[in-house]
């Protein structure tokens, strides 16, 4: 899907460039670069913003659920990839840096009382882990939750059932985060347990499995550290507090 999508892009954005040089090589600010895209891109793809970069010349084009582009004021150039700046230290990712900031920026926009929290005594760091209770190496995660809180690491839980929305792991883990104790509805979940089946009105779990896709989510575990920065997979949790320290 994702593929299909960056192909529809591609396509649009060739003949956006083409019209583009046929134009005497004009040259657009943000606003008009976005209102001409919008009338060339299919429907099904969803332009979220073209924003300035700090590279002269070129505008980040944001849509859901993918990577951005990079498309010069032109419209002659097309860039797909990260974006380096050459420093005397060495090369800084800007668009990692970008990513950190949007998922940072998406997660403190959620409701806290939508996470299924698991809080130390004292807290000293503060982690977000997208979750599937049907996930091996999430469920070994979950079965060290003591030593992660011992650390002082906060783990606050999002669903991501990776089967997808009509599955029964949605089903089990929505199950659980409309419990009337979901912290160990989910823990029962994880031991291979069964709970009762349950559904609710505010139920969050499809919006974190969106979120999920929108930050770039692609498997169970995936931590979010407080500064937005994505820690793919399962860690021990003196692995894990070894980079909390460091990335704090």
């Amino acid at each position: 899907m994702i593929n299909k999508l960056y192909s529809c892009i591609f396509f649009a954005l060739f003949l956006f460039a083409s019209g583009c040089s046929i134009a005497n090589d004009e040259v657009y600010d943000e606003k008009e670069l976005k209102e001409k895209l919008t009338q060339i891109l299919p429907q099904e793809i969803d332009l979220i913003s073209v924003e300035k970069t700090e590279m002269k010349g070129f505008f980040e084009v944001n849509f859901e659920g993918i990577e951005p582009l990079y498309v010069s004021s032109d419209g002659n150039y097309l860039v797909s990839g990260d974006i380096y700046l050459i420093t005397t230290e060495g090369l800084v990712n800007k668009s990692e840096a970008r990513r950190d900031y949007q998922r940072k920026t998406l997660i403190n926009n959620l409701n806290k009382e939508e996470f299924i929290t698991f809080e130390p005594e004292e807290i000293l760091h503060n982690i977000y882990v997208f979750t599937d209770v049907d996930c091996g190496y999430c469920r070994q995660f979950h079965n060290q939750i003591d030593d992660y809180l011992n650390l002082g690491i906060k783990v606050n839980y999002l669903a991501y059932p990776r089967a997808g929305i009509n599955s029964d792991s949605f089903d089990k883990i929505s199950s659980a985060w409309c419990n009337d104790d979901p912290n160990y509805s989910l823990t029962l979940l994880k031991q291979g347990k069964n709970i009762d089946t349950k559904d609710c009105k505010d139920n969050p779990v499809e919006k974190h499995f969106n979120l999920g896709n929108a930050i770039g989510v692609q498997g169970t575990p995936s931590i979010i550290t407080n500064e937005g920065k994505m820690i793919p997979g399962y860690l021990p949790p003196q692995d894990l507090l070894n980079i909390l320290v460091t990335k704090s």
